[in-house]
């Protein structure tokens, strides 16, 4: 069973062991195999590139944690190549890199943000949306697309939201989520799209990557500020970047 849960068919082969011109994704759906293409493309990638080192990164320490004790089963008789692969869940090894390269820094749950709605909504005058609706509206569009200005969350398209809203909505809204944003700064935490933007703009500012190769396991889970991470580590070069995840 164990040598099943990593067995490569050679469709799947095909996938990782293929040169790719910049970043890659492959998807479908669930249970096709796609986490183990991407524990052999990262096994590839460190066998056919010596003195690299590899990130596999998904969204949980649960689902990181699994693909540890795989990997480790898939190089069982190279066991040197694990000493150049990590295997980290994204948020752990984002707030790992901010702390080497920016310092260290403390993340607003998701609890904190929603008492700071709640209060900065308690004091907007007119507003009618429900806490629920600006929590969405927060991670989905302002905090998620990182908005830092009123002209930019006017003109934002907000994609797969489906309340629409006329500009004095957006008016009103955007008073709640700037209170919110001046409550963040004032108690000095960030959220975790704050700190990953912050990573872009370091590694997308000319710093060293530490990494050669990303692979990226359930990569539907990626949120924008990730993916913007993960594009300046990577710097749009042939075969640094790679994803896995659902259609």
């Amino acid at each position: 069973w164990e040598k099943w849960t990593i067995f490569l068919h050679p469709a799947q082969r095909q996938l990782v062991e293929r040169e790719y011109n910049g970043p890659a994704r492959v998807s479908g759906s669930a249970g096709t195999g796609k986490t183990i293409v991407a524990l052999h493309r990262s096994v590839h990638l460190a066998r056919t590139n010596p003195d690299t080192r590899l990130l596999l990164t998904t969204f949980s320490e649960t689902l990181a944690n699994v693909l540890r004790a795989k990997l480790r089963q898939l190089i069982s008789k190279e066991p040197r190549l694990g000493e150049r692969i990590e295997v980290h869940a994204m948020n752990s090894i984002g707030k790992r890199l901010h702390e080497v390269n920016l310092g260290k820094v403390q993340i607003a749950s998701s609890e904190i943000v929603r008492q700071m709605l709640q209060e900065a909504s308690e004091a907007a005058q007119g507003n009618r949306f429900s806490l629920h609706f600006l929590m969405t509206e927060w991670e989905q569009v302002v905090d998620g697309w990182q908005l830092d200005t009123w002209e930019a969350y006017r003109d934002v398209t907000r994609l797969g939201r489906k309340t629409r809203l006329k500009e004095p909505q957006r008016g009103l809204l955007w008073s709640i989520f700037e209170g919110v944003r001046s409550r963040l700064r004032s108690k000095g935490v960030i959220t975790y799209s704050g700190l990953f933007n912050r990573l872009a703009s370091h590694f997308d500012g000319g710093a060293r990557s530490p990494f050669d190769f990303v692979v990226v396991d359930e990569a539907q889970d990626v949120s924008i500020a990730q993916l913007r991470f993960l594009a300046a580590l990577s710097a749009g070069r042939p075969n640094k970047l790679f994803f896995a995840g659902d259609l």
